[in-house]
């Protein structure tokens, strides 16, 4: 957040407004066509664009620019954003957001995702809208979205990827095709992988205990951990995790619950486990449409 007395500007790109500490040269745009809609407030300090042209709908993620809610140096997000375009072009799956070109752009670096017209799980903070609908779909629908979530992560995690920074603000709802696609996994990392942070990026909705310990390994287990939790959003309570207050198909409950046990040893040991039991359990389910 802002710090008091700090200086941030208003500044205009086709119509549309954003803050930043400083212009960045956004000239470089254009090529794309014209900005529709501006995400300014990213944590991760890049800035994002909704872009209509020649190419038909992008979204596009600009890192380099001084942004509002980033403590760190735009240099740093060039090379984040740099670093994490192989984990989007190496890994083709349905529920990946689509790569079509990065490179660098104006004063930093950009990366070109296909536009879906689907809104976040979590658009903002405080808003429910998306999720109250989501809970009020046929388990059908629900189901063969989270399926989507939950298969991406297995392929990653049988090559050898970790999931970091997953949440419901990264998690994109197309109510048309009855799809969930998940939009960001830059900060995803490759195993061997160790909390070097102490608090890892993410909402603590989502995070297993060792994304709060430092030194600790992060592994399939916190995967299994995160996708588990992604489950409670759509059948629960993922505050308090009670049976009580889960809506979704019973046989469920049992499988979201022990991948979101406090210990890696009381979970499944792996995303394909984890996947397995969920599918067994929905076969068990009736009803559903």
């Amino acid at each position: 957040m802002p710090e008091p007395g700090e200086s941030i500007c208003t500044y205009d790109v086709d119509g549309m407004a954003y803050h930043a500490r400083r212009e960045p040269d956004l000239r470089w745009l254009s090529a794309y066509g014209r900005v529709f809609s501006v995400w300014d407030q990213q944590s991760s300090g890049n800035l994002c664009f909704g872009v209509e042209g020649k190419f038909g709908k992008l979204f596009v993620k600009y890192a380099g620019a001084d942004t509002v809610n980033y403590r760190g140096r735009p240099s740093d997000t060039v090379a984040a954003l740099r670093a994490a375009m192989p984990l989007y072009e190496e890994n083709d799956h349905p529920a990946l957001t689509r790569l079509l070109a990065h490179g660098p752009a104006g004063e930093g670096y950009a990366a070109v995702f296909a536009w879906r017209d689907a809104p976040a799980l979590r658009p903002a903070p405080g808003d429910e809208s998306v999720r109250a609908l989501v809970r009020r779909l046929p388990p059908a629908r629900s189901l063969k979205m989270l399926d989507m979530v939950f298969d991406l992560h297995a392929y990653l995690a049988a090559e050898g990827i970790v999931a970091v920074d997953f949440w419901d603000g990264n998690v994109l709802i197309d109510f048309v095709r009855d799809e969930a696609i998940v939009c960001d996994i830059d900060l995803y990392r490759r195993k061997p992988a160790v909390n070097d942070r102490g608090r890892m990026w993410g909402s603590g909705r989502f995070m297993a205990p060792e994304e709060y310990q430092r030194g600790a390994a992060l592994d399939e287990c916190t995967t299994v951990y995160n996708m588990g939790a992604l489950a409670f959003e759509f059948f629960g309570d993922n505050e308090d995790r009670t049976e009580k207050s889960w809506i979704g198909p019973l046989p469920l409950y049992a499988v979201a619950r022990r991948a979101t046990r406090e210990a890696k040893a009381d979970r499944f040991p792996s995303m394909r486990a984890y996947l397995d039991a969920w599918r067994e359990a929905v076969g068990h389910c009736r009803g559903l449409d």
